[in-house]
């Protein structure tokens, strides 16, 4: 205990003299000239953490019709070319409505040399700016030779209780049995507001887990700049690329959304706008991270406008060019089937829908909403036949599970479609669970979210008594809460955890805190929900298509707003296998990068990528009371 409080003692003497060494170098300038001074932007951002070694580019703006004569960057005192023994592209534009001229230096694939405080600053116009950095001491490791990564898009703790509840059911007030990740070795929580908002989308939120970096609200793998063009922004390097790099080792993307979408795109993409998906159903061609494993839909983007369906402008036909890099094409779950039959293949490139996969409530239950894409895998075939792939690697692997849709039924407000695919997520854990006991017992796995949606269960429905009333107060005399409610009628003879129908007696009284107008049930829909359509003025208003039987909501969002959208909340974060000990905690979502750096040893300056000594990762910057950290 002594000697953890000497090295936190030794962490914060080294912070505040960073701090003093900072204060001593600004300038002291009258208020004029401090006004006078253009605004400066410094990308990578304030408090940025990285490890040493990893992959970065380094831009400088200063807001001006012309870079001043005193413009300087050093970083620990020393000019930045020297640092990095590069010259910078130099580079303007103007952005913004008013047209904003804008002046830029970047420093492009540069890294930091060693673990440690780096002090960056900018003098222009008579001021000097400044932002601190830190490199990472890598850790030796926890034994993890392989990291899978789940995550369920939009994800909370409350969709999980109403979910485990209609699953495994609630005798009396206790659980009928608990979900795999219920009984993993570790449980935190994540923070997940982004560079320019505390309410985040998937792809910054996805990035931060893949980079350990915050990024801007739309933007996949980089800092976001001022410039018009989405795709020379500043980079972030992902564990994905550092792997690949280092280690050799084999990488695998699943996701039941296209697999262009935001957060399988994390894995790899860098771009300001995550709607670049023809940039991105390339990139691992063009740029030279080839997962091994590609799995999900989006196949329009793999083809050219003049094909029936294909949404390329730029007229590649991205199957051709996938099956001649050497991956193995399926389009249905029985040639997928068919494919790891004869023999785990090399790479696999497996495209099940044009656009996002339909959900399992769709494809197991409402089939007529399936339309030409009939024979689409599940998410447990899909996680076990990458796993068979990527196990064939003596490097190791890691491995990218998404269950998309959870987020993407949230947003319409479609409760049993939402909670169905989060049942869905939790049986493919369970099946990892499974296999890595079996054949890769040096595995991590975590499971998280990207952000949340406001989902909560306050009650039940009587559904008889509701579709049976006249007008609104007969239909909330049917919502019942506190010891009316009881508990729904959800059950699952079958054994395979799902409710063998949602269409039950008492439903959850389940809804979302924000929504544009519509009306709600409570029940499910046999189609997909639409809860608002939009007038002739382009506001949302009620669909009258959509709980055409339903109590009216006035909505809460910007009339311009159609479904529901994300919220601050924490989200969970769970872990079992080596390192699994770092999650147990409430951070910051790209602490989860770092995490599983520690649990493989990343050392990304080692001839082979592995680290030789545990580093101070777990030095205290605050009181250590009982072998815990406390900070303020």
């Amino acid at each position: 205990m002594k000697q953890k409080l000497s090295t936190g003692l030794s962490v914060i003497a080294r912070t505040l003299m960073a701090l003093i060494l900072i204060m001593t170098s600004l300038p002291v300038l009258p208020a004029s000239a401090q006004d006078e001074a253009p605004p400066v932007l410094i990308l990578p951002i304030d408090r940025a953490a990285f490890l040493p070694g990893a992959y970065f580019d380094f831009r400088v703006e200063v807001h001006a019709a012309e870079m001043p004569e005193d413009f300087a960057v050093t970083i620990n005192g020393e000019d930045a070319s020297d640092f990095f023994g590069a010259e910078p592209n130099e580079e303007s534009w103007t952005f913004g409505k008013e047209e904003t001229p804008s002046q830029s230096v970047i420093w492009r694939q540069v890294m930091l040399p060693e673990p440690g405080l780096y002090i960056v600053e900018v003098t222009a116009g008579g001021a000097t700016t400044s932002v601190d950095w830190y490199a990472r001491q890598p850790h030796a490791g926890a034994g993890a030779q392989n990291v899978i990564l789940f995550i369920g898009d939009g994800m909370t703790v409350p969709q999980i209780t109403a979910a485990r509840v209609a699953s495994r059911g609630n005798t009396q007030g206790k659980t009928n049995g608990y979900f795999a990740i219920d009984q993993m070795e570790a449980i935190g929580l994540i923070q997940t507001s982004s560079v320019d908002s505390i309410m985040a989308d998937s792809a910054n939120t996805a990035s931060a887990l893949n980079t350990g970096h915050k990024s801007s609200v739309n933007a996949l793998g980089v800092y976001a700049d001022t410039s018009p063009d989405t795709l020379d922004d500043p980079r972030q390097e992902t564990l994905a690329e550092m792997l690949k790099r280092t280690r050799g080792m084999s990488i695998g993307i699943v996701t039941t959304a296209g697999w262009t979408d935001a957060t399988p795109a994390s894995v790899f993409g860098h771009t300001r706008r995550r709607g670049d998906r023809d940039f991105l159903a390339a990139a691992p061609l063009d740029e030279g991270l080839m997962p091994e494993v590609i799995m999900g839909g989006d196949g329009r983007y793999m083809l050219p406008e003049a094909v029936a369906g294909g949404r390329r402008k730029d007229g590649r036909n991205m199957f051709d060019e996938y099956e001649a890099a050497g991956y193995t094409v399926v389009t249905t779950a029985t040639e997928l089937q068919e494919a790891m039959s004869e023999g785990a293949p090399e790479r696999l490139l497996g495209m099940f829908h044009s656009g996002d996969m339909n959900v399992w409530l769709d494809r197991n239950v409402f089939t007529d909403n399936l339309g030409d894409f009939t024979d689409q895998p599940g998410l447990v075939d899909m996680t076990l036949s990458a796993l068979e792939i990527l196990g064939q690697n003596e490097n190791g692997f890691y491995l990218m599970v998404e269950a998309g849709s959870i987020d993407k039924q949230m947003h319409p407000l479609d409760q049993e479609r939402a909670l169905s695919d989060l049942i869905e997520l939790d049986n493919a854990v369970a099946a990892a669970i499974e296999w890595a006991a079996v054949n890769a017992p040096d595995t991590l796995i975590v499971v998280t979210a990207d952000h949340g949606h406001g989902y909560e269960v306050y009650g039940t429905v009587d559904v008889e008594m509701f579709n049976a009333a006249e007008d609104d107060a007969g239909k909330r005399k049917a919502i019942r809460v506190y010891d009316a409610a009881g508990f729904p009628t959800y059950e699952d003879a079958d054994g395979d955890f799902f409710p063998d129908t949602w269409d039950v007696s008492i439903v959850f009284a389940g809804l979302v805190n924000n929504y544009p107008d519509h009306t709600e049930d409570f029940q499910v829909s046999p189609t997909p929900r639409v809860p608002a359509i939009a007038d002739a003025d382009g506001n949302y208003v009620d669909n009258p298509d959509d709980d055409p039987n339903g109590i009216p909501r006035s909505g809460v969002l910007p009339l311009n707003a159609s479904t529901g959208v994300h919220s601050l909340q924490d989200v969970p974060v769970f872990a079992s296998g080596p390192g699994a000990a770092f999650f147990g905690r409430v951070m910051d979502n790209t602490e989860v990068f770092f995490g599983m750096a520690a649990a493989l040893g990343l050392d990304l300056l080692a001839e082979d990528g592995m680290a030789a000594s545990m580093g101070d990762e777990g030095a205290c910057e605050g009181i250590v009371f009982n072998g815990r950290c406390y900070t303020r």
